[in-house]
């Protein structure tokens, strides 16, 4: 039997919309450990007060790999329709992750009703978010998208804190107020334009769709099977819903006729933004704490907005540039958790036991 992983505390930060929702912290939700699953990295720890060199380098990784796969998928829309596009990621990462599962002799979920779930999760933290991400890049220019998807975070505590997961102090609430402040203020110049409102709206849509999803995961998936295994089964299960949807709505695609771009586009986005972004997020996590590599979430959309400005000449108002500053605040006050009470904190130094915060 494998050691039960630490419980959350109730104090570790949402997630950040790019991570395997079934190891994504989420909070006030505690995880589950059954007898067969393997030591899953506790939300709270091994957190340590700095980075080293290989941390730093993994965060900046990973935070490229996510922050990027805005471009490829701009590049994507090229040639391809959105859903293909998803089905081609999904493919890939679930190549990619099933590579590296096996690779590393770690068994694949076993039973059908975590499967069932596993299914559930696939379409709503895969298939439809990301279908719907692709879709509003047809509008939008991928900066943009990266930067209304930070919004992930305080998503998840609206959701959390509806099924009763979570608690919202005036902070928090402040924190919420700021980000859908900088969602309207980079609506605002956008209001004539119906189009780039409703694809705004549907990015909005699929953040919290990425929240329920990250709160359904870790009262109902985490711990019953190694997290990678869960990642695994989860993108699969994705692919196999985005492929058959392909063809129905967008017809079979010509794979010889596509560019060079296109294709190497759908690849990135399925070999480094899902397939080796989880395995690094795991080493992240493992190595640093969720609480620390949840700083992707500041750095995704500074890589998405320079990406954008820099290899596809996107121009962003001051609008959005405002708006995206105000979404950030909002995310940092958000998901800062509230002090302990004086007392509770006094007895965990007496104990040993830095509080939490």
């Amino acid at each position: 039997m494998s050691p039960a992983a630490p419980e959350p505390t109730g104090s570790e930060p949402p997630p950040t919309g790019s991570e395997p929702a079934s190891t994504a912290p989420v909070p006030g939700v505690r995880a589950t450990t059954s007898p067969d699953a393997a030591p899953v990295p506790s939300p709270q720890g091994p957190s340590v007060a700095s980075f080293g060199p290989q941390e730093a380098v993994l965060l900046l990784a990973l935070s490229l790999m996510w922050g990027l796969s805005f471009l490829f998928m701009e590049l994507a829309l090229a040639e391809l329709g959105p859903v293909w596009i998803v089905a081609g990621r999904t493919t890939v990462g679930g190549i990619v992750v099933l590579s590296i599962l096996l690779l590393r002799r770690t068994p694949l979920p076993r039973g059908a009703r975590l499967w069932g779930r596993l299914a559930i999760l696939g379409l709503m933290n895969n298939a439809a978010p990301w279908t719907m991400l692709a879709w509003a890049q047809q509008t939008l220019p991928s900066g943009l998208a990266g930067l209304l998807m930070a919004i992930v975070p305080t998503s998840t505590l609206v959701v959390a804190s509806l099924v009763g997961l979570e608690r919202i102090t005036p902070r928090r609430l402040l924190g919420l107020l700021l980000a859908l402040g900088g969602v309207a203020v980079i609506v605002a110049d956008d209001i004539e334009q119906p189009g780039r409102v409703v694809a705004v709206a549907v990015v909005v849509l699929a953040t919290l769709l990425y929240a329920t999803g990250a709160v359904f995961a870790k009262s109902r998936v985490s711990g019953h099977a190694p997290p990678l295994a869960l990642a695994t089964g989860q993108v699969l299960t994705a692919a196999a819903f985005s492929v058959p949807f392909a063809l129905i709505v967008e017809g079979p695609v010509q794979l010889p006729g596509l560019a060079g771009v296109t294709v190497a586009s759908v690849v990135a986005l399925g070999a480094f933004g899902t397939g080796l972004a989880f395995l690094a997020f795991y080493t992240l996590v493992a190595r640093v704490g969720a609480t620390n590599a949840t700083l992707t979430t500041y750095l995704i959309p500074i890589v998405a907005v320079v990406a954008g400005a820099v290899i596809l000449d996107e121009r962003l108002g001051p609008s959005a540039l405002v708006g995206g500053a105000l979404i950030l605040v909002g995310i940092w006050l958000a998901q800062r958790a509230p002090a302990p009470p004086r007392r509770a904190a006094n007895a965990g130094r007496a104990q040993g036991h830095p509080p939490d915060s």
